[in-house]
């Protein structure tokens, strides 16, 4: 493995460095004004400013203003008086949006057709944009398994061939943690055979497993900090909180193999006051140049595929959605999650009653 980047990522990295347009089509974009993003602050904020808003500001003349995301942005949107004129949410929460008449519609418009074709289908939604990729992995400890080690859910469940304590995500993380997903992968249903996702085989999977756990976690930080203190031997985790850990020195590796491939979506708020200038910064942040910029700048997968093509090799190849990995992952179905049933309520309304029911035995 090299650790030169590509001929192209450098021509990439000149062109930053150069100060130079990286939007192919920038000059469409141009404007003026601002446009005012709701973002969840930190390291997060910091690649977002670095790799999108700072250089879309430069490019187009329009300025970026950030403001805190808060739980009052969808009340504020509800109300056509939004807090922000564009926001990042996780992907199975814009149909709440939706339902709540609080977004408008993406106008694909003003992207450029090499963007387009990028971007796949999925993450180009009518009201929700996809932003970057993440992902549920099986992550063990390489001192517990220095040879032999847990490849995917099957194994993560095989208690066996596989013996040791596990974490798993709680109640409130069952989705994010993709733990009724992991516990069917585990009992033999193929990834193609999902969905709809069987409550009953899930939990009754997860009964078997249950006496092997040692940590149903509540933070992403979790996993990883009951992997290094020993805990546990194995966790179903973010990939990011694993490979960050990972760099850091702890005895850790995570594996791709049925992984849940989950994503962030860009949103528009209803009654945006900067709603063009929002398209354009949308326009502008979903081009290869720009997501390979973030993807450098914080280990979330790009969803332009084409940005792949600009990153080092030693990136490309450890983050979700990348070619060679994303053909063994599973990408989440959100939509099944907030169906309803004839009592009006969600999925996700029955699971988490079930879940909360099932820890509390």
């Amino acid at each position: 493995m090299t650790n030169r980047p590509t001929t192209a990522f450098a021509l990439f990295a000149a062109m930053l460095m150069s100060g130079l347009p990286i939007a192919s089509h920038a000059e469409n974009l141009k404007g003026t004004g601002e446009v005012v993003v709701a973002t969840a602050g930190g390291a997060f904020e910091e690649a977002q400013k670095k790799a999108w808003f700072e250089p879309f500001t430069r490019d187009t003349g329009i300025k970026v203003v950030t403001v805190p995301s808060s739980a009052k942005l969808l009340a504020s949107a509800k109300l056509g008086q939004p807090e922000a004129d564009v926001s990042n949410i996780n992907g199975g929460e814009v149909p709440t949006w939706i339902e709540n008449n609080a977004l408008e519609k993406l106008d694909y418009s003003y992207f450029s057709k090499e963007t387009l074709a990028g971007v796949p289908d999925f993450m180009r939604g009518e009201y929700g944009l996809g932003s970057f990729y993440y992902s549920v992995v099986v992550a063990y400890n390489t001192v517990k398994f220095p040879k032999e080690h847990p490849n995917n859910w099957v194994d993560f469940y095989n208690v066996n061939a596989f013996p040791g304590k596990r974490t798993l995500p709680n109640c409130d993380l069952m989705l994010y943690g993709a733990l009724l997903e992991g516990a069917l992968i585990g009992d033999g249903v193929p990834k193609v055979k999902l969905y709809p996702l069987d409550m009953d085989r899930a939990f009754a999977k997860l009964k078997e497993i249950k006496p092997y756990v040692g940590r149903w976690w509540a933070t992403g930080a979790d996993a990883p900090q009951s992997l290094i203190g020993g805990e546990v031997d194995m966790a179903a985790a973010w990939n990011g909180r694993i490979i960050t850990a990972k760099k850091q020195g702890a005895p850790l590796q995570l594996s791709w193999d049925q992984s849940l491939l989950q994503y962030d979506d860009w949103i528009v708020l209803r009654n945006a006051p900067n709603k063009n200038n929002a398209f354009k910064l949308l326009a502008y942040i979903s081009q290869a140049e720009a997501q390979a910029a973030f993807a450098e700048a914080i280990p979330y997968g790009p969803v332009n595929k084409d940005a792949f093509k600009l990153l080092p090799k030693e990136l490309a190849e450890i983050l979700p959605g990348a070619p060679g990995i994303v053909e063994e992952q599973i990408v989440q179905n959100y939509d099944w999650w907030v169906q309803r049933g004839a009592d009006g309520r969600t999925n996700y309304d029955v699971a988490l009653e079930r879940c909360t029911a099932f820890l509390a035995q």
